[in-house]
């Protein structure tokens, strides 16, 4: 239902006109505090598009509770404005002006990007879903009379784990011996390399490792309990004896004090730098860690080389979509497969055929 020029000009009868409730209703919660607390969300100007913004972010973390979803799409918005200003568009212009500079900005890379090209296949398909949303949103409000853009913007196919980069396990204990285990660096750096490699688990899982996570056994093993706010259940890994070991020997040699001692919210990976020393390492830290040790940018890799490594010593799919979390055998499988694409078992063969020599002649 399209609203009158009229009621667009008043964002606030216009919402209560179109779902007919008034203050103090109180069949919809979500809309009542939507009202209430518009004061309080949209900026004092006026800036009309600048408060669409507003208001359709607020819509939105209000229905989905995600603060993810309205920091990324309230950034996707505003680089849009930005873009369609600088041509003396805006966000409320014309249909047929916004559909070319739309076609355009989607696959553009921000100023500040180190990369060239277009953007990847999963960014333009984010940004064309919240101009969707955006758009639904002005629409059904009132805020905009004409069909939605994003309805002409093509979105991209997305092939998967394309940028897998798997390491055999030879690769990963050659270069793991060369860590240096004197210091509690490159011990830290040690163990949570080994716990990567044998758990499978990623980057948010790691940094989620606090001392309430890890049970020791009666056996001496330990069991690490790893959360993802993504993940429906927790996931569980019992560690090898031998890592297991090693892993209590770092706690120690981090934590000179009995571990029964620790703060139950102590983190298992710190940091050892000077501004942040003995606090819990990000995502981006570990990424560094496996850039300087193994020569990857990215935790996925070991996952990947984790999920590899367990096919080959003949470990069941159901088996590794277990310890991979992933939520149906289906997705397994074509993780699977498409990591094996890069891997050509006739390769030797191929090479004896061609009389590929053994130096260089």
């Amino acid at each position: 239902m399209k609203l009158s020029h009229q009621q667009a000009a008043f964002p606030e009868r216009s919402f209560i006109e179109h779902t007919g409730q008034e203050p103090g209703h109180h069949q919809d919660t979500s809309i009542i505090s939507l009202r209430s607390k518009q004061a309080r969300i949209a900026p004092r100007n006026d800036d009309r598009m600048e408060q669409a913004i507003h208001l359709w972010l607020f819509d939105k973390y209000a229905l989905s509770k995600s603060a993810l979803t309205e920091t990324l799409y309230g950034k996707t918005l505003q680089s849009l404005r930005a873009y369609l200003q600088e041509r003396q568009l805006d966000l409320d212009s014309p249909l047929a002006q916004l559909i070319p500079a739309l076609q355009t900005w989607v696959y553009l890379r921000t100023s500040l990007s180190q990369q060239q090209g277009k953007v990847a296949p999963s960014t333009s398909n984010q940004r064309i879903a919240a101009i969707s949303s955006f758009y639904d949103w002005m629409i059904t409000y009132g805020w905009y009379q004409e069909n939605n853009p994003a309805e002409q913007l093509a979105r991209s196919p997305v092939q998967k784990y394309t940028k897998a980069q798997p390491l055999t396990p030879q690769e990963v204990r050659n270069k793991l011996k060369k860590i240096n285990r004197s210091t509690p660096r490159g011990l830290r750096d040690y163990v949570l390399l080994q716990v990567a490699v044998n758990t499978g688990r990623s980057a948010k899982e790691l940094t989620s490792l606090v001392w309430q996570c890890v049970e020791i056994n009666a056996d001496d093993t330990v069991t690490l309990l790893f959360t993802d706010p993504r993940a429906k259940n927790a996931l569980y890994n019992v560690l090898d004896s031998r890592l297991s070991q090693l892993f209590l020997h770092y706690l120690q040699t981090i934590y000179p004090f009995p571990l029964e001692n620790l703060d139950p919210h102590a983190p298992i990976w710190i940091s050892f730098s000077d501004r942040t020393y003995g606090q819990r390492i990000g995502a981006q830290t570990i990424a560094d860690i496996c850039e300087a040790h193994l020569g990857v940018s990215s935790v996925k890799s070991l996952r990947y080389t984790f999920a590899m490594t367990l096919e080959d010593l003949g470990a069941p799919v159901t088996f590794i979509q277990e310890e991979l979390g992933h939520a149906n055998i289906a997705s397994t499988k074509d993780y699977l497969s498409r990591l094996k694409k890069a891997c050509t078992p006739h390769a030797s063969a191929l090479a004896d055929a061609f009389g590929v020599g053994s130096q260089c002649q």
